[in-house]
């Protein structure tokens, strides 16, 4: 199993922004476990160039797990709301399969994917290098690597390690960045972009 580095080389922040961190990360906290069709649709950003929502009727994605070789490719989202079908396949395909564990993953990540996706105009599907980790795998690559967060966004269903074949990682990176919609690590020698719907940093 590949493991992401997550937040190794987060910067550091000072008081204020540490306490800014604090109040995102409570909020955070509060998202639902049971992702339903009532989900509202989800506003990217908070600048008014970046807020608009993604466009049409339907959001697809493309997403294939370099370690269990499994796929998913369609829409999980229409009509105005999310189709819980999908979220329960996507939560699937991004399980601990190493802990045989499945997370209820927060949709604005796949709006996030989606709307960077739909930036790059790519014709590849997302390869997730890491996706929900138990507290336990979470730990054993803590054990692996002192990049790993203790508390990190990937034992909560926020975070995914991804790349494009057919896109530069800093393309990727460089667009999620100007979303402002979440956390963003860009990891060249590692091969993946950490992405989350965690407080808006980047590293």
């Amino acid at each position: 199993m590949l493991f992401g580095d997550d937040e190794r080389a987060a910067p550091e922040m000072g008081r204020r922004g540490f306490l800014s961190f604090a109040a995102a990360a409570l909020s955070a906290a509060t998202v639902p476990t049971l992702i339903t069709a009532t989900v509202a649709p989800v506003v990217l950003g908070s600048s008014p160039v970046e807020a608009a929502p993604l466009a049409g009727s339907v959001r697809r994605l493309a997403l294939h797990n370099v370690n269990t070789g499994e796929s998913f490719d369609g829409v999980y989202w229409a009509d105005g709301n999310y189709k819980p079908d999908a979220l329960k396949r996507l939560d699937v395909l991004l399980r601990d399969h190493r802990a045989k564990q499945v997370c209820h993953y927060d949709p604005r990540l796949f709006d996030l994917l989606a709307r960077v996706h739909a930036s790059l105009d790519s014709d590849a599907p997302f390869e997730v290098i890491c996706g929900y980790r138990s507290r336990k795998t979470n730990a054993m690559a803590r054990r692996r690597s002192r990049g790993v967060a203790k508390e990190s966004y990937h034992t909560r269903g926020m975070a995914i390690d991804i790349r494009l074949p057919d896109a530069s990682l800093r393309g990727v990176s460089e667009f999620a960045k100007s979303i402002q919609a979440g956390g963003v690590g860009y990891y060249p020698r590692s091969g993946f972009v950490h992405l989350d719907t965690g407080p808006v940093r980047t590293w």
